[in-house]
């Protein structure tokens, strides 16, 4: 693994997990412990059978620690910019996508927005349905201005 975007598709396969009932309390410990979480995403890559540059383990590592630590503000933000939609009743996929969007929106300013919100289209495409891309460029793009991106 040596792109950007498979590092992105890794991270959404990540996470996904933690959206999962029997993983919701470890969310904390590894938000809190690098080595746990270095040690999961090891356990996990290793199941996967995926190899992962250094660099990209490490941005990997930043967007689940930054997330997970950030993940009430960042839900409150995607909340608040779905249009007669409920944060609850988004599929796990186009949630995990969502927050991983806003997460490199608001915290990760060197990655142009359009490339991130081109990014959960793209992951989107590949594991949701075809109305989840729409949908989040919709929200990624109200989120974006929100938080001052250019068009």
């Amino acid at each position: 693994m040596n792109t950007r975007r498979e590092a992105r598709e890794f991270c959404l396969q990540f996470l996904y997990h933690f959206q999962l009932a029997a993983f919701q309390d470890q969310k904390k410990t590894v938000a809190t412990d690098s080595v746990e979480l270095f040690e999961r995403m090891t356990t996990f890559r290793e199941t996967l059978n995926i190899t992962m540059e250094t660099k990209e383990q490490a941005w990997v590592a930043t967007i689940v620690k930054g997330l997970l630590t950030h993940s009430d503000e960042i839900e409150e933000m995607v909340g608040k910019h779905l249009k007669n939609w409920k944060l609850q009743r988004l599929s796990r996929i186009e949630h995990t996508l969502l927050v991983m969007a806003v997460y490199e929106l608001k915290f990760q300013k060197e990655t142009p927005f359009k490339v991130v919100i081109n990014e959960a289209i793209e992951l989107a495409k590949k594991y949701s349905t075809k109305e989840a891309g729409p949908f989040l460029n919709g929200v990624l793009d109200s989120i974006a201005k929100e938080l001052g991106h250019d068009a």
